[in-house]
């Protein structure tokens, strides 16, 4: 089939627009890129702000949980598909899988799951007791997907293991990032921040930024205030290192009100020019599962980043020359002198980097398959 012949019917089943979380920008950009190579007809929720991406966002689900009910809104989809002339379905995660199966079935076309995770196992990792019932269910939409596009190698393996999924249906499509080379940095940001927040420009600056009442992230904090702040102030250390996102808890505030050089700066407005300012990504991340979309983006934008192993998961290293630096999960000695080094080595993100995880190469992949 000619990529002239393609176009898409997609379903996301909740709110992803504004995007302004990493699950939400993910999805967003990867069918905005998607969009301007074939048309990509969007299904989503009635609460999805106006947009200027590339895709046609159609509101045809309600922002209530009656839309996971199964074939909800069936006659919908399968009228807007024929009127598109639809070729081929994308669903976002597996909660509409049955939908996805019965739109396959009534129009003739293949559909491909979009998992940004193994689901059921994150679930499990966050303390969810219902987890195993959801690993059935993710188990039957990936048997039933023609094709399924996996985030990270680790996950196409899970699901190769556990779920006994076709080797050849797995694809490895990754988060991606905006950027396709290394970006011309500016060379005010650093100062207009230290003015803003009253930071100390002549030390390095290592940062954290997410979601921060997101149980992961709230969890890599602690990690940074009560193992690694620490270790580096035992090793004499000099830098600031600033937290940023929404949702930081009252208790881990105060911790961070209590401690010396670590600033908490809430939802930052111009997420370029604060990493154009910043020097290292710290990356304890353990729980959680898919792949760390800040780190992706930390080294798109030449940032050394240091990691754990889980929160490396997805991110392929030969890829990353020396600007990602990983240690064992909660071996917090290793985590400290990988900051060191870090603070020894002149960042630089390969061309290799840029060709797997530039935005229009991801879609490119993604089209490829589909077009197979």
């Amino acid at each position: 089939m000619n990529t002239k012949d393609i176009s898409i019917l997609s379903i996301a089943p909740y709110t992803i627009l504004p995007a302004n979380t990493g699950g939400r920008l993910g999805i967003a950009r990867f069918h905005h890129y998607l969009g301007q190579l074939v048309p990509n007809h969007l299904v989503s929720t009635t609460g999805n702000a106006e947009h200027t991406f590339s895709f046609t966002l159609h509101r045809l689900f309600p922002d209530k949980p009656v839309r996971y009910l199964p074939y909800y809104g069936l006659q919908k989809i399968i009228r807007l598909a024929r009127e598109k002339g639809s070729t081929h379905i994308i669903c976002e995660h597996p909660y509409m899988a049955l939908t996805a199966v019965a739109l396959s079935k009534k129009l003739g076309i293949p559909w491909f799951l979009h998992t940004h995770n193994i689901e059921s196992q994150r679930f499990k990792t966050l303390g969810k007791k219902w987890w195993f019932i959801l690993a059935q269910y993710e188990k039957y939409a990936m048997q039933k997907a023609n094709g399924i596009f996996f985030v990270t190698k680790e996950d196409a393996e899970c699901a190769i293991k556990e779920f006994g999924i076709n080797n050849n249906k797995c694809h490895v499509i990754p988060y991606g990032c905006d950027l396709a080379h290394i970006p011309v940095a500016s060379g005010n940001a650093k100062q207009l921040l230290a003015a803003g927040y009253g930071l100390n420009t002549s030390v390095p600056w290592l940062y954290f930024l997410g979601l921060l009442d997101y149980q992961p992230n709230a969890e890599a904090v602690a990690y940074i205030l009560d193992e690694v702040k620490p270790r580096m102030d035992k090793a004499g250390i000099q830098c600031e290192i600033l937290l940023a996102g929404r949702g930081l808890s009252e208790t881990l505030i105060a911790k961070v009100n209590a401690s010396s050089n670590v600033h908490y700066l809430g939802f930052v407005p111009d997420l370029s020019d604060f990493l154009h300012a910043c020097d290292i990504m710290l990356n304890p991340v353990i729980t959680g599962g898919g792949i760390k979309t800040k780190a992706v983006e930390a080294l798109a934008y030449n940032k050394i980043v240091v990691s754990s192993h889980s929160g490396a998961a997805g991110i392929e290293p030969s890829f990353c020359g020396q600007n990602l630096l990983v240690s064992p999960d909660y071996d917090w000695d290793t985590f400290a002198a990988h900051i060191i080094t870090a603070l020894h080595t002149e960042p630089h993100t390969p061309e290799s980097f840029y060709n797997t995880y530039y935005w229009g190469n991801v879609a490119k992949k993604a089209l490829d398959v589909i077009r197979k």
